[in-house]
């Protein structure tokens, strides 16, 4: 994989850990509002307020892919046409509404309306990235195994993004049985995304190899073959990382309650590490339909 590819690679990463754990956040202060309003703003405030900044190194490090950063803006000018247009529009949206939600949190008001407007522009900026590549001329990413990749990420480590930020504000306070039960369910949606994702590969390099072309060929031997290794790796850390952050709360005191557990962190960890190589792999087996090309 090419030098320049790697701050596109990390910008993809930590946008969707910033937007996954954004509305994983989000969606639990709504469930815990009706019954447990003031847990519920206590358990997201920090999160809510501060995974914004995820967001912002992201942006900074797509534009080490620029050849001009100065002129990023001037990338915005084809949205009728262009998908990296979309998706500029869309994730500096998400900021600017992530923003906004943080303003008016520390202002004491309920922000769940602009903060469901964020959500929704972090969730269409992740489908603009995803069609940047689905509209490529590499067979590997022209399926909806790139939409399955990010959005699989997205709310995988968003999952364990989300209950490392509740964990880290909570600060080891302990949590009520009900809301133990809420974030153990949520718990699950990791690794669910996770097994999802694997179950896709097979799919994959099934359709690759039936795909009529040399370069469709080429990167499902790609994925068979060298890249076999780093697939097992991402398929072993992935798993442990969905299976520590289910078993992330610990029980404490006679009185049975829980709280937030050091897994929780490591399981954020290698689930981020298991994404990073499956991104790596998404690059390095994605051969041009032009080296094919007789």
């Amino acid at each position: 994989m090419f030098a320049e590819e790697w701050p596109l690679m990390m910008f993809t990463l930590f946008s969707q850990l910033a937007i996954g754990s954004f509305v994983m956040l989000l969606l639990v202060r709504t469930l815990m509002n009706k019954k447990e309003g003031a847990g519920a703003d206590k358990l997201t405030q920090f999160g809510l307020q501060n995974v914004g900044w995820v967001m912002a190194f992201a942006l900074v490090l797509s534009l080490f892919h620029l050849g001009t950063p100065t002129g990023a803006y001037r990338s915005i000018y084809h949205l009728a046409s262009s998908w990296l247009s979309r998706e500029i529009l869309t994730a500096g949206g998400f900021f600017v509404f992530w923003f906004a939600t943080r303003y008016t949190l520390k202002k004491g008001h309920s922000a769940n309306a602009l903060g469901w407007v964020a959500a929704i522009f972090g969730l269409a900026a992740i489908y603009s990235m995803a069609s940047i590549y689905a509209t490529s001329i590499r067979p590997a990413w022209t399926n909806v195994n790139t939409y399955v990749a990010f959005y699989g990420a997205t709310l995988a480590m968003g999952t364990a993004g989300a209950l490392s930020f509740m964990a880290f504000g909570a600060k080891g306070s302990q949590i009520s049985a009900e809301t133990l039960g809420l974030l153990k369910k949520i718990s699950l949606l990791a690794g669910v995304c996770v097994l999802i994702q694997l179950l896709d590969l097979p799919i994959l390099i099934s359709s690759l190899n039936n795909g009529g072309t040399a370069a469709a060929q080429a990167s499902a031997k790609l994925l068979s073959g060298s890249y076999l290794v780093p697939l097992i790796i991402r398929v072993i850390i992935s798993i442990i990382g969905a299976v520590l952050l289910f078993l992330g709360f610990s029980h404490t005191g006679n009185e049975g309650k829980t709280m937030f557990s050091q897994k929780i962190y490591v399981a954020l960890l290698l689930l981020f590490v298991g994404e990073f190589v499956a991104r790596y792999i998404f690059y390095g087996t994605a051969v041009s339909i032009m080296i094919g090309a007789n």
